[in-house]
């Protein structure tokens, strides 16, 4: 009775391990062999995903995803690291992919190489106006701010206009100024238009006088344009990257977009922030705009300028230029304005704020006219330099800090020389703005910084230069830690986009978006991180890269 009891359950036990071997669900994908970060609440790790219709519908164990599932096609990541797609918390696609077709003056060492660059690209060019980006002069011998005066003697008939790396300063010669009206009386709100001693318009422009004078350059062909940003959308995929922020652009571009997308000539996904304006206003008040892969729900005001070209406005005066505290970019009023029709058409406020001054003015206006706490999402963009005092308004009013770690560590070599010892202390403070709100979205600002989120990961995580040049860590105090870090590449994005439950993480349901990477960002060397690769990149579970 015993021995024949053992023989009938061995019986039973094999039949039901070969009945757990068929396989009972469908799926287009299965992705295995891999560590798998699921970035979702509990952090959890798996080895296995099945993917169906472009969105994931079982993760676990590897037998037991494999063992479930047919699958018309398999992905063996051969122990490597998956990730959610990376998304850029703040970034600018369409002028990145509209630089590759104008002249490349990122690191450039001296205003001579600039000169050098821009008469290169002319050979080569017949483009009516002559258009660059990318000079710094903090990282040239001479820090000041170039003149016009060699643009004028090699182009006197051709408009040139070259713009500074953080995108709020520009030098242009002056058939540029010509052609844009502006003299040495003119006078633009919220903009400066620089002249040396003796009087004479040097060629510099900040802020709203640089976007005015911009207003004037023709727009690029339309083909080019959009060959340039297929090129855009690989150079993404190559990063990692799956979904993108449009941190301010016209109603024009919007609608670009959306027409690429819809002719599937586009695939990443995009949140798009609508550029302050009437036209903003028009927008708003026929409600948000959601398709499968743009998003768009926002708008973008600008408080301040940059630091690096003293537009940053704060509370008292640079401490390297004594009469100067910045440039306000918008009147209390009109910021009150777009803040009420926002909120009265559900659209989400989002202002770039660098100055202490300009976080303060906005993070009072924001409470004003949020009245309480509340799940709008405003947003403040940047928030570089944020006085002590007024930080609990990010916890009091949920109003969420977005930020870009590869700035603090771009800056450093300049930012105390702005800001003086004091004020540095509170300058770049990721960490004590996190543990206001309990989370913190992650961006690069490219094409200011490079298109790189691991080197943002790396930024926030050991606070030092992605170059590697660096030997001792940057305020290591404000750090992140490795999960902070990659929550706000992954989840923490797609929270403050509104798109948590759609992205973010590698959750059921959610769409297919992931990274494949040859280390792990989790446990790696620091040395080790600034090695990683991307080995793949997969879109709603297609492999784009």
């Amino acid at each position: 009775m015993h021995t024949s009891f053992i023989k009938i359950g061995s019986l039973f036990a094999v039949a039901t391990a070969f009945t757990a071997c068929i396989q009972t669900e469908e799926a287009d994908l299965v992705v295995h062999n891999a560590t798998i970060y699921s970035v979702d609440e509990e952090f959890s790790i798996h080895q296995a995903m099945a993917i169906k219709d472009g969105k994931i519908v079982e993760l676990g164990a590897e037998r037991e995803i494999l063992n479930r599932y047919k699958y018309k096609e398999k992905y063996d990541a051969r122990k490597k690291f998956i990730y959610p797609g990376f998304f850029d918390a703040h970034s600018h696609f369409l002028g990145y992919a509209r630089n590759q077709g104008e002249i490349d003056l990122f690191g450039t060492t001296s205003f001579d190489e600039v000169i050098e660059r821009v008469a290169s690209f002319v050979k080569q060019s017949n483009r009516e106006w002559i258009v660059g980006r990318g000079w710094d002069n903090t990282a040239w011998a001479n820090k000041g701010f170039p003149s016009k005066s060699k643009l004028d003697s090699l182009f006197p008939d051709r408009p040139v206009h070259l713009t500074r790396v953080d995108g709020h300063a520009v030098l242009v010669n002056e058939e540029a100024l010509r052609r844009s009206g502006i003299d040495i009386s003119t006078v633009i709100e919220g903009g400066l238009i620089e002249k040396n001693e003796e009087g004479e318009l040097t060629g510099i422009l900040l802020d709203n006088a640089e976007t005015f004078a911009a207003s004037f350059i023709p727009p690029m062909n339309i083909e080019l344009q959009k060959e340039l940003i297929q090129k855009a959308q690989n150079s993404c995929f190559e990063a990692g990257l799956t979904s993108v922020t449009d941190a301010g652009i016209s109603v024009q571009d919007i609608q670009l977009l959306d027409s690429l997308q819809k002719a599937g000539n586009l695939s990443i996904r995009v949140f798009a922030m609508l550029s302050q304006g009437d036209e903003a206003i028009s927008f708003m008040d026929q409600g948000p705009l959601k398709t499968e892969k743009l998003n768009v729900r926002s708008i973008k005001i600008y408080a301040d300028g940059a630091l690096g070209s003293r537009g940053a406005l704060l509370k008292d005066p640079y401490a390297d230029d004594p009469e100067n505290y910045g440039l306000k970019l918008i009147p209390d009023s009109l910021l009150a304005r777009y803040c009420e029709i926002a909120k009265t058409n559900n659209f989400q406020v989002i202002t770039h704020c660098i100055g202490d001054s300009a976080n303060s003015f906005v993070l009072n206006t924001y409470a004003e006219v949020l009245g309480e706490i509340s799940d709008r999402r405003w947003r403040i963009e940047h928030a570089q330099i944020v006085s002590p005092e007024d930080r609990s308004a990010f916890h009091k009013y949920a109003i969420i800090p977005s930020v870009q770690p590869v700035h603090a560590t771009s800056d450093q070599y300049w930012a105390e020389e702005r800001l003086g010892p004091d004020r540095i202390e509170y300058a770049y403070a990721y960490k004590s703005l996190k543990e206001e709100l309990g989370w913190i979205p992650l961006g690069t600002d490219f094409p200011v910084e490079p298109i790189s989120p691991i080197a943002n990961f790396y930024a926030a995580v050991f606070r030092k230069n992605p170059s590697g040049k660096d030997s001792e860590p940057y305020q290591i105090e404000q750090a992140l830690t490795r999960e902070e870090a990659l929550r706000g590449i992954t989840i923490w994005p797609a929270l403050a986009s509104f798109e948590e439950n759609e992205k973010g993480s590698l959750d059921i349901s959610k769409v297919a978006d992931f990274v494949v990477l040859d280390n792990d960002l989790m446990k790696s060397s620091e040395e080790g991180i600034l090695r990683t690769q991307v080995v793949a990149t997969f879109l709603s579970g297609e492999q784009v890269y």
